[in-house]
C-alpha cells in the first residue's frame, strides 16, 4: 500500500470510528438482558423527600402522586426517575400544590388595565363597574378580592365568578356581551393571566391542556392543576414523556424549562455554528415561534446556517429537505433526519471529535415568578442539584 493509500485508510478509520461514537450518542442504548431496577414503594419514595415535608401523611400523599404519576406514563418507578420528579418539584414550589405568587394583584391590574384602555372608554367602564361590583351574598367587592389575590386559582377563580356576576346581572349592558368576555372570559383567560404555568410542578398550562386532548374541558384541566395529583400528573408527564438518549439527568431538567430536545438541538447548533462560521445562540430553537409555540414564517438565524451548511458540505441535501427535516425539530424523529446525520457526520470529518448528543442551552429566562435574571443552564444545575441529593438520600440505609 502506498503512503497516500496508507493516509486515505488511516482517516478512513479515525472517520468511520468518529461515526460510529455518534451513532452511539444519536439513539437511546440498547438494552440486552439488564434487569430493571426495584421499583419503590409509597414508604420509600416518602423517604426520599427534603426534610422540610412535614408530617408522614404529607409525604405519603406526595409520594402516592409520584408513583401514580409514573405508572401512567409506563414509566418504573426506580430511583433516579423519582428522584428527577422530586427534584423538579422541590425547585418549582417547594412542595406546595398551589404556590402562591408574588405581587399577583399587580400584576393582574397592570394586565387589565392595559386590555381596557385597547378596549375604548366602554371597555374601561365596564372593568371600573365589574371590579367595583358585590355579588348578593358576598362580603367583598371583586376588587377587593383582586387586590388579595396569593394563587393563579384564586385569579382564575375571580376571573369567572366576574363573567357569571356580569352575564347575570347585565345580559345587554353597552351592547357588547363579548366586551366582557374580553376581560373575564375563558378564553381570553391566558391572554389576560401573566402566569402562564400552575401547580407544584409550575408545568405549562398550555401543554396540559394538550395532553388531556381535544375532548377534555380546559377549564376543568387548569383546576386540576391547582390539585397536589394533578400538578404531579402533568409535570411529570412533560418532563419524562419522551424519549432522548441524554447521559445525565441534567440535560431533561433543562428541557423542562425550555422545550423538548432543547439541549440536544442546542449542541446541533453549537456544531453547525462551528462548521460554519456563523455566530449562533444555542437556544435549543432551530426555528422561530410566536408565543402560542407555533412556528413563524421568516428563517432563525439557525435554519439559515443550516442552509449555509448544506452549500458547503452536502450538496446532495436539498434546501426543500433541509427545511422539511427542520420542522421535526421537537421530535426523537429529527435525529432520523438527513440533515441531522449530515451535520455529525460532517463534523466527525472535519474536526476529528465524536460530536457531543447535547449541551445545556443559552436562554435567559424572564418570568414575573423571578425576582432576578436567570438562565436555563442555572435551572438545570439547581434542579441537579436537589436530584443529586435525592438519589444521596435513596443510597443511605433505612433507619
Amino acid at each position: 500500500m502506498t503512503r497516500n493509500g496508507e493516509r486515505r485508510w488511516a482517516e478512513g478509520l479515525c472517520v468511520g470510528v468518529l461515526l460510529a461514537l455518534t451513532a452511539c450518542a444519536s439513539r437511546a442504548p440498547v438494552v440486552t438482558q439488564v434487569p430493571a431496577p426495584p421499583t419503590l414503594s409509597v414508604a420509600q419514595v416518602a423517604r426520599l423527600l427534603p426534610a422540610k415535608v412535614k408530617g408522614a401523611a404529607e409525604r405519603e400523599g406526595w409520594a402516592g402522586d409520584v408513583l401514580a404519576a409514573l405508572e401512567a406514563e409506563a414509566i418504573p418507578a426506580a430511583a433516579p426517575e423519582v428522584c428527577q420528579v422530586l427534584a423538579i418539584i422541590e425547585q418549582e414550589s417547594g412542595f406546595q400544590a398551589d404556590p402562591a405568587v408574588p405581587g399577583l394583584p399587580r400584576l393582574v391590574r397592570q394586565k387589565l388595565d392595559s386590555t381596557a384602555g385597547r378596549l375604548g372608554p366602554l371597555g374601561r367602564r365596564l372593568l371600573d363597574d365589574v371590579l367595583a361590583a358585590k355579588p348578593k351574598g358576598a362580603k367583598r367587592t371583586f376588587g377587593a378580592r383582586l387586590d388579595t389575590l396569593r394563587t393563579e386559582r384564586d385569579l382564575d377563580r375571580l376571573f369567572r365568578d366576574m363573567l357569571a356576576y356580569y352575564e347575570a346581572e347585565y345580559p345587554a349592558a353597552y351592547a357588547a356581551a363579548d366586551l366582557a368576555s374580553s376581560l373575564f372570559g375563558p378564553s381570553s383567560f391566558a391572554g389576560q393571566n401573566p402566569v402562564t404555568t400552575a401547580g407544584s410542578m409550575q408545568v405549562s398550562v398550555r401543554y396540559a391542556v394538550e395532553k388531556a386532548g381535544p375532548d377534555a374541558d380546559p377549564v376543568a384541566v387548569r383546576e386540576s392543576l391547582y390539585t397536589r395529583a394533578g400538578g404531579v400528573r402533568y409535570g411529570t408527564a412533560r418532563l419524562l414523556g419522551f424519549q432522548a438518549a441524554y447521559d445525565a439527568p441534567l440535560y431533561r431538567f433543562a428541557d423542562y424549562n425550555s422545550g423538548v430536545y432543547s439541549s440536544r438541538n442546542a449542541a446541533l447548533q453549537a456544531q453547525v455554528s462551528r462548521l460554519t462560521g456563523v455566530p449562533l445562540a444555542t437556544d435549543g430553537d432551530l426555528q422561530l415561534y410566536d408565543k402560542d409555540g407555533e412556528p413563524r414564517g421568516e428563517d432563525s438565524q439557525s435554519l439559515q446556517a443550516l442552509l449555509l451548511f448544506r452549500q458547503r458540505y452536502a450538496p446532495d441535501l436539498s434546501e426543500r429537505r433541509v427545511r422539511r427535516d427542520v420542522e421535526e425539530e421537537k421530535t426523537a424523529d429529527f435525529e432520523k433526519t438527513d440533515t441531522y446525520l449530515a451535520v455529525k457526520r460532517v463534523y466527525a470529518n472535519r474536526t476529528g471529535q465524536a460530536p457531543a448528543y447535547a449541551q445545556l442551552p443559552q436562554v435567559t429566562l424572564k418570568s414575573v415568578k423571578l425576582s432576578g435574571e436567570r438562565s436555563t443552564a442555572w435551572f438545570a444545575k439547581s434542579v441537579d442539584a436537589r436530584y443529586q441529593q435525592c438519589m444521596a438520600r435513596h443510597r443511605q440505609p433505612a433507619r
